[in-house]
Formats: C-alpha cells, sequence, structure tokens
C-alpha cells in the first residue's frame, strides 16, 4: 500500500523528537565538560603535590626553585592539553548541534513546501538553507530593478528636487 505522508502527522513527529535529540545533544555536551573539570581538578591536584614534595625534598633553594619551575612547566603542558581538548570537544558538538538543526529545519521545510509541490509549474524545494540562500541570491541580480520616474514635462522636473544629486 503506497500512501503519501500524513503531514500534520510528519511535522508533529519531527516537531516532538527534535526537542529529544537537541537535549541529548546537551547532555552529551554536558558530560565532556564535566570530563574537562575532573581533568582540571586532576591538574591542580597534580601540581599542588609537586610544590608540596618540592618543599618536603628540597635541601637548599636551588632545589627547590627547580622543583616549583618543573611543577609549573607540566602544569602549563597539561592546562594546554586541556585547552586543546576543550576546543576539539567544542568544535565537535557545535557542528553535531548545527547538523541536527539543520535536519530539523529541513524536515520541516520539506513537509511544509510538500503540498507546494503538486501545484503545476513549481520547482522542487532547494535541500538545504544554504542553497536556498544560494538560489535567491543568484536570483537578486535578474530581478528587475525599481523603474526610475521619468517627469511629463520640464515643470514636473523642476517643482521635485533630485535627491540623487543633494538638490
Amino acid at each position: 500500500m503506497n500512501r503519501e505522508p500524513n503531514a500534520p502527522f510528519e511535522l508533529c513527529r519531527a516537531e516532538l523528537t527534535a526537542p529529544v535529540r537537541l537535549c541529548r545533544l546537551a547532555e552529551d555536551w554536558r558530560r565532556d565538560l564535566n570530563t574537562l573539570e575532573a581533568h582540571r581538578i586532576r591538574r591542580d591536584r597534580d601540581a599542588m603535590l609537586r610544590i608540596e614534595a618540592a618543599v618536603s625534598a628540597s635541601g637548599d633553594w636551588f632545589g627547590f626553585a627547580s622543583a616549583v619551575r618543573a611543577a609549573t612547566h607540566e602544569y602549563a603542558n597539561e592546562n594546554l592539553a586541556i585547552w586543546g581538548e576543550a576546543i576539539s570537544l567544542t568544535a565537535q558538538h557545535k557542528g553535531e548541534w548545527l547538523a541536527e538543526l539543520d535536519g530539523v529545519f529541513g524536515a520541516w521545510r520539506s513537509l511544509w513546501h510538500a503540498p507546494l509541490q503538486k501545484l503545476p509549474g513549481m520547482e522542487p524545494a532547494v535541500g538545504s538553507f544554504s542553497g536556498w540562500m544560494r538560489t535567491w541570491q543568484d536570483a537578486m541580480p535578474h530581478m528587475g530593478v525599481w523603474p526610475k520616474h521619468q517627469p511629463a514635462s520640464t515643470a514636473d522636473a523642476q517643482a521635485v528636487p533630485d535627491t540623487a544629486k543633494g538638490g
């Protein structure tokens, strides 16, 4: 049995499943942020343990300064690693979020524009928002420009100042 999709039901399904998927993505993002927070806490705790070991184990100022310098160097390296991981996770999650939103709006567009496709002379809907924008941008130069007003007489031309010339 070949039936056409029931547009109100399909639209309702798309609108109800979209928030669930977006919440799942937000929860994944929060889980990864909590993992980064655990890395940060471990980094700070390890740095404090290194400083404590430097204070208790060093017998002179030179040994203490070199131990603190090594702890600071290790802290900076771990900090850069955490920042790099945070940046890559942010890019990944932003990409997933935008892909999900594009899918939601694409389904919404196709369901709302489906009845229009049955009209004679209608072109198929554009698949993505960027494609739709590109189509409009390509069509804009070809659309007619506003017609210039041609005065009927020279008296009309003198009565209405030309604002383009600053008059």
